[in-house]
């Protein structure tokens, strides 16, 4: 095998095992038959009036069915598109799987988009109904609802005015299918693998945001994948989701990966709850982002500190507490979305929990590659799921293909052109290399690289990966491309920040007043050289901006995963940065 060419185990469609076995080929046959072989096992469970209660199959498949039927009865038709606003709670999957069971497409929208984006996406999707958790998802649509002629049903999963409550759309269902029982059995029928099952618009780090088409047979080719390199050790089982369910990573990981392993998922409160909600349900495994990993290893450690007992107990409190901060039985933790930093890996390998970094698109279904119980090599990002084909084009640029790319970008026929090649290999935009023949390992974003001045490279992601995980530097954001030298936005952590200078005897009243003080500023200096030290000469950042406040969803600064949009936070602060050089020249 060339060192530039990766390739996954064969993919069987057809899984079966002691614990499961189904040949589906769409998501909701997948779901009917699991219903039918686990019955009054738990499905999920939700936190309701201050404990989390079971919630069976039987239960999910009765009140899907019904919402299902209630859409039909509303005139949804097979092909037609619609959409979920809403945060994560059981109605968002009895609502999702409903959709489907209807023949329909499901087009879900992040939560907290604004009412520009929430009509431009229903507006390309041609969405003709909509269901939304609560007044204020309803208030974004209720703004635009002129915009949006297409827009016919307006369903709120709690009581908004002018809205029809699920609960009514749950009676009309069932009145309905008293008089037709067949009638999902025909709407079901439609649907095949190559089937269209979901729209979901990309972050738009680079660009406006697409819809990425998925099939029925994209999921669930990249949920059998999973299964292969993750199989549990039975059916007493519990996967804790937190992550958005609009966004392909849980939706694949842990919400159908729930359906096709026929265990139990719990839905987490918020993410406020999280440490709380982890005691309560005890998980066996967890998917999270790099951000959640580190700050469950600085509150380890902040605890270990705090009490000179446990200091002296040394590696063992630290690797007792891993677990306790995961809930006591934790198998499996998987990092996906960004970069994992090596060190937060290995921190929480040297304590008894193995992190399993992963990698792959919305375009993807999303994982191409994953590190796993059989393989797993800290600062890769693992090997090629089963099925799944990796190179490296000539530029660098990692290229997939298999049964889990994408079937182009809703109504953008040049730039699907653009996405995936003749030969059907998708092109993800990103830089990598193969590792020791069989990992890949991903140093940047095609677009990002920086290129000074004096033609060296340098790759923003590894320096602004090394910046945050100093504890006083929040968020980073690395310019430089045909300067001199490399220089940065920063955010520090002001909980670790405001703490130092007080501590320090330095006076300020506001944030701004704080980031000011020469004092502070010689320490980030301190701080941002610190964290280079393993950095070439021509990468350290020789000049930074501190900033007051973090760059947010809100602002348009990040995408939902919390991946930094760089161009337009440099193009919002070009004139500032290129106030750094003009300095150097003086």
């Amino acid at each position: 095998m060339a060192n530039n060419y990766l390739k996954g185990e064969p993919l069987s469609l057809r899984w079966s095992s002691a614990w499961c076995e189904h040949s589906a080929k769409t998501i909701p046959q997948l779901f009917c038959s699991q219903a039918e072989t686990l019955g009054n096992s738990t499905l999920y469970l939700v936190k309701q009036s201050g404990v989390y209660q079971p919630i069976s199959w039987r239960q999910v498949r009765e009140r899907v069915e019904a919402i299902s039927a209630g859409l039909i009865a509303r005139g949804v038709q097979p092909g037609d598109r619609v959409a979920i606003l809403s945060e994560n709670r059981l109605e968002w999957v009895l609502a999702d799987q409903a959709i489907l069971h209807a023949g329909a497409i499901s087009v879900t929208l992040h939560f907290p988009l604004t009412p520009q984006q929430v009509e431009e996406q229903l507006s390309d999707s041609e969405a003709t109904a909509i269901f939304v958790s609560n007044t204020t998802q309803a208030q974004k649509v209720d703004s635009v609802r002129a915009n949006l002629p297409h827009l016919k049903q307006f369903i709120s999963f709690e009581p908004v005015s002018g809205w029809t409550e699920l609960g009514a759309l749950e009676a009309e269902g069932r009145q309905l299918l008293r008089d037709k029982p067949n009638l999902l059995d025909e709407t079901r029928s439609t649907l095949t693998w190559d089937s269209l099952a979901t729209l979901i618009y990309t972050s738009g780090t680079t660009g406006d945001s697409k819809g990425v088409m998925l099939s029925h047979g994209n999921l669930l080719a990249n949920m059998y994948s999973a299964m292969m390199m993750f199989p549990p050790p039975g059916r007493d089982y519990i996967l804790f989701n937190f992550l958005p369910l609009s966004h392909i990573y849980a939706r694949t990981a842990d919400y159908l990966a729930t359906f096709g392993l026929g265990v139990t998922m719990a839905f987490a409160e918020s993410f406020d709850t999280l440490a709380q909600n982890m005691q309560e349900v005890r998980p066996h495994a967890i998917n999270g982002v790099p951000r959640f990993y580190e700050k469950v290893k600085e509150r380890i450690l902040t605890t270990i500190q705090s009490k000179p007992f446990l200091r002296l107990l040394g590696g063992y409190a630290r690797k007792k507490g891993v677990q306790r901060a995961f809930g006591g039985r934790l198998i499996w933790a998987v990092s996906g979305g960004a970069a994992l930093d090596p060190q937060v890996a290995e921190f929480f390998w040297e304590h008894g929990l193995q992190i399993f970094q992963g990698y792959g698109l919305t375009e993807t279904s999303p994982i191409i590659t994953s590190n796993c119980p059989k393989d797993n090599k800290i600062g890769t990002v693992g090997i090629p799921f089963p099925g799944v084909e990796v190179k490296i084009a000539e530029d660098g640029e990692i290229l997939a293909r298999g049964p889990n790319i994408m079937k182009g970008y809703w109504r953008k026929p040049e730039a699907t052109a653009q996405a995936i090649d003749p030969d059907g290999w998708f092109h993800t935009g990103d830089v990598g290399e193969i590792v020791d023949g069989k990992y890949l390992k991903i140093t940047d974003r095609k677009k990002d690289i920086i290129v000074l001045a004096g033609g060296k490279n340098v790759a923003p992601v590894a320096v602004e990966t090394a910046l945050v995980n100093n504890p006083y530097i929040e968020q980073a954001v690395v310019y430089g491309d045909k300067k001199k030298f490399v220089s940065a936005l920063i955010v520090p952590d002001f909980l670790h920040l405001e703490a130092w200078a007080q501590q320090n005897g330095i006076p300020f009243e506001t944030r701004e007043e704080l980031i000011a003080h020469p004092q502070v500023v010689e320490w980030m200096q301190k701080m941002v050289s610190e964290s280079l030290t393993k950095f070439a000469h021509y990468e350290q950042v020789r000049k930074f901006i501190l900033l007051p406040q973090a760059f947010t969803f809100e602002a348009g600064d990040v995408t939902i995963t919390l991946k930094m949009r760089r161009a337009r936070i440099i193009e919002r602060y070009r004139e500032q940065l290129d106030a750094l050089y003009e300095e150097e020249r003086v």
